[in-house]
């Protein structure tokens, strides 16, 4: 295994002391239709990087298949020459899983970028309500491509990235909190393993909505990272697309009483589509970015105080319904919590103006250290009646350590993130400080029951983190559902296991 610590630059890393791959192996792979090649330095790069703070650990050579078939082949000739595999979606995730850490090639998947829309001869969804996809599809090309249906895909990490991504890291977000992570919204996957015979491609679950046919292979393979086959297709379920709609927006005092909040509105029955919670950093972050405050302070326009907040987001098939939701959260929060400013608004501009801005807060988190070229990013999930201590002390953490790190999260399912930016010429004291900060908010999630992970996987760089968690009898299981399926350890080496 090679010495990541040593990966400074992006000629370092791509200058790795390697086993070349085989010159048969190469000229069969030239041979592959509908397949391009590529070996320039930029791509090589870009594919073993993904937006961590990670170092990028190139593959040597990237494939970009545009069929099935041209999977299938890849997969056989890297299994019979013992060629590692590592594939590569949008390139968003962020705890190394794209690495090439022992060599080998990086199938680019974005290829596969077909959508079958299950509907009928009038342009009306199927009964079914789901849709099939290829991995390379992204969550905005599918709802875009779903819109006349009515339908739509509701898994929203923020990022647009590639179902097969999404599905391979377990994803989530946003709207978590009604609608379930990536494996609550899987019917059914196809997918290339370095076991099939042939290349043969393996059909797992179906469209039923229900099954205790065997074991669960679609909820094995997603969250696996590529370390035990290929997705090439993928069936998802769709919901309606809400008839009304509504956001708000609250601000605190106190940390404690916005996630205390959370819970409560979920023990009253009261389920919010989105439920995030913002500390005063991340406020400040996007306001300053991108000019929030111009956005949502003029005239009638909604209030953002420096505090605190909870951003809301209230949907159903009547405005009545939405707004009882709304009246009856409001009361809980101002009456019982002192929540303050309490803004509603139905406007979809503003609505997306809104939600725009928090999936912003990656780009207004580095905003805050000019200069900045990446960041740490945690990502925990606690129980519910742990997040408001977790979450405060996480925030009395970052300021204790004089560092820059706002804090949020999904607070409605107990999923919360840190971004800390980094910058190149960052001291060796100063990413002590945050590398420090992250692995206490890690340390401090999995002692009160939960886990190191809650949707951006564990890639190599949380692998260490897996046996805190888990124990030696777990991932003992994990490794031997790993030989099993990938004998030759060839499938994204040096992840989870």
């Amino acid at each position: 295994m090679i010495i990541l610590n040593n990966l400074t630059s992006t000629n370092q890393s791509s200058n790795l002391d390697r086993k070349p791959l085989p010159v048969s192996f190469l000229t069969k792979v030239s041979q592959i239709p509908n397949c391009a090649i590529s070996r320039s330095e930029t791509e090589l790069y870009r594919h073993g990087k993904g937006e961590s703070y990670h170092p990028s650990v190139p593959p040597q050579i990237v494939l970009s298949p545009s069929s099935i078939e041209a999977v299938s082949s890849i997969v056989t000739l890297c299994v019979n020459y013992n060629v590692n595999i590592i594939p590569f979606g949008a390139g968003t995730s962020l705890e190394g899983h794209v690495a090439a850490l022992d060599g080998g090639v990086c199938i680019d998947l974005m290829g596969l970028n077909k959508i079958e829309i299950m509907d009928d001869q009038q342009h009306q969804p199927s009964m079914d309500f789901c849709v099939k996809c290829g991995p390379g599809v992204t969550r905005k090309q599918l709802n875009q491509a779903l819109r006349h249906t009515g339908m739509q895909f509701m898994v929203d990490p923020g990022a647009d990235a590639s179902i097969g991504g999404m599905v391979s890291t377990r994803a989530s977000g946003t709207t978590t909190v009604q609608y379930g992570t990536m494996r609550d919204n899987i019917l059914a996957l196809e997918a290339i393993f370095p076991t099939s015979k042939d290349g043969e491609v393996v059909k797992l679950g179906s469209l039923a909505r229900k099954s205790s046919a065997g074991y669960d292979l679609v909820g094995l393979l997603c969250g696996s990272e590529g370390t035990l086959g290929i997705i090439t297709s993928i069936t998802l379920k769709l919901h309606p697309i809400p008839a009304s709609t509504s956001s708000a927006v609250c601000s605190f005092d106190d940390i404690h009483n916005a996630a205390n909040a959370v819970s409560a509105l979920q023990q009253m029955g009261i389920l919010p589509t989105r439920c995030e919670l913002l500390d005063s950093t991340s406020i400040h972050a996007f306001i300053q970015y991108s000019k929030t405050k111009k956005q949502f302070q003029n005239g009638n326009n909604i209030k953002m105080p420096v505090k605190p907040h909870l951003f809301l987001e209230f949907s159903g098939p009547s405005d009545v319904f939405v707004r009882e939701q709304v009246s009856l959260a409001q009361s809980l929060l101002t009456e019982d919590f002192q929540a303050i400013d309490f803004e509603v608004t139905s406007d979809e501009t503003l609505r997306n103006q809104l939600w725009a801005a928090r999936h912003e807060l990656y780009y207004a988190s580095l905003a805050l250290r000019p200069g900045s070229n990446g960041a740490i990013i945690s990502d925990v999930c606690v129980p519910f009646s742990q997040l408001s201590q977790i979450f405060a002390e996480t925030v009395k953490d970052v300021e204790e350590s004089n560092i820059i790190g706002p804090c949020f999260g999904h607070a409605g399912d107990g999923n919360f993130h840190c971004i800390l930016p980094t910058i190149e010429d960052d001291s060796p004291e100063y990413m002590e400080k945050l590398l420090g900060v992250n692995e206490r908010i890690v340390e401090r999630a999995i002692a009160v029951g939960g886990t190191c992970t809650g949707e951006h996987g564990i890639g190599y760089g949380k692998i260490k983190y897996l046996n805190l968690q888990y124990g030696d009898g777990t991932l003992d299981i994990m490794r031997q559902i790993k030989k099993a399926l990938d004998p030759k350890n060839i499938m994204n080496p040096g992840k989870i296991v």
